[in-house]
């Protein structure tokens, strides 16, 4: 009896193993995938793995393998805009397609899924101005990368079967991150006095600083103030304690206050605003005998800050 039980046993744990090797493979598989996915630049360049560009134009060439349990519907969408006369085009004889009454014109095309590989090229643009955000209370405009679904492959109950996302980057940053590296390099090449370097690597922390909020034009024109060369005479100690008290703590006054104008409207912070403006006039006064520039830029944000209240 022991030994008719260990039988069957064994029999069962066999049976459970060849079950788990011979199932079929497509069960474990998608009913569609998307394949050889590459994204080129007008220059034909392949830019598949790397950020784009807003306001870009790319072809995507890509292909879908459809398993035969699959008889559905399909549905290819992009969030692109029309770069020439349409988006898409078959580049095979897929069946499942029928080119006589399809919209290739259209950002989103659904056709029969058939057993098979389709093959298709996208051609867009990406839209101008997805990375901005004009903030009209301080007349700025800010900037952020911005993540685009550049192509979605549904079934025609809006289940998504497989796509393809990008981060979005803009002409603005691009800038900004080429001169923040110039002006890194610049900085560990020449030979400058030691309170120039420390001053000047303040600005490039504020100049970070300010591309934390979208703010990349603004962090440019702060990274503009370090010079490439021509570094004069180093000023006494006093006087640079004063420059970069400046620079950073109005920056910093600058922003607290501006996310306390965003949480809040009461009056009592709008007489704080007010009150931290006015404290402005010491800095000013002290910055004028110093540098007439710098006291024209501080006389610039006291006056902005003033306006937020």
């Amino acid at each position: 009896m022991h030994l008719m039980t260990n039988y069957k046993f064994s029999i069962l744990i066999i049976s459970i193993f060849l079950s788990a090797i011979l199932l079929p493979i497509s069960y474990a598989q998608a009913p569609a995938v998307l394949t050889n996915f590459t994204v080129l630049d007008p220059n034909g360049n392949d830019v598949t793995d790397e950020f784009l560009v807003a306001g870009g134009s790319y072809t995507i060439n890509f292909e879908i393998e459809i398993g035969a349990t699959l008889s559905d519907n399909i549905l290819l969408t992009t969030s692109m805009e029309k770069s020439g006369n349409s988006f898409w085009t078959l580049n095979n004889n897929y069946q499942g397609v029928d080119t006589s009454v399809w919209t290739p014109g259209s950002q989103s095309i659904t056709f029969q899924a058939v057993e098979g590989t389709a093959q298709f090229t996208l051609d867009g643009k990406i839209p101008e101005s997805i990375t901005e955000k004009d903030v009209v209370d301080m007349d700025k405009t800010v900037h952020a990368f911005e993540l685009v679904p550049l192509l979605v492959m549904s079934l025609d109950s809006m289940e998504i079967l497989d796509e393809r996302t990008y981060t979005i980057t803009d002409q603005t940053i691009i800038s900004y991150d080429l001169l923040l590296q110039s002006k890194l390099e610049k900085l560990d090449s020449i030979s400058m006095e030691g309170k120039y370097n420390s001053l000047a690597l303040e600005i490039v922390s504020e100049a970070e600083y300010l591309t934390t909020f979208g703010l990349y034009d603004d962090a440019i024109k702060l990274l503009n103030t370090i010079p490439d060369s021509d570094y004069p005479a180093p000023p006494s100690t006093t006087t640079l304690f004063i420059i970069a008290s400046a620079i950073l703590g109005i920056t910093t006054i600058a922003f607290a206050l501006l996310f306390i104008r965003i949480r809040s409207s009461s009056s009592y912070l709008s007489l704080s605003i007010s009150e931290k403006a006015d404290k402005l006039d010491l800095l000013l006064i002290k910055a004028s005998r110093i540098d007439k520039s710098l006291s024209d830029d501080l006389e610039t944000i006291k006056r902005e800050l003033k306006e937020l209240v």
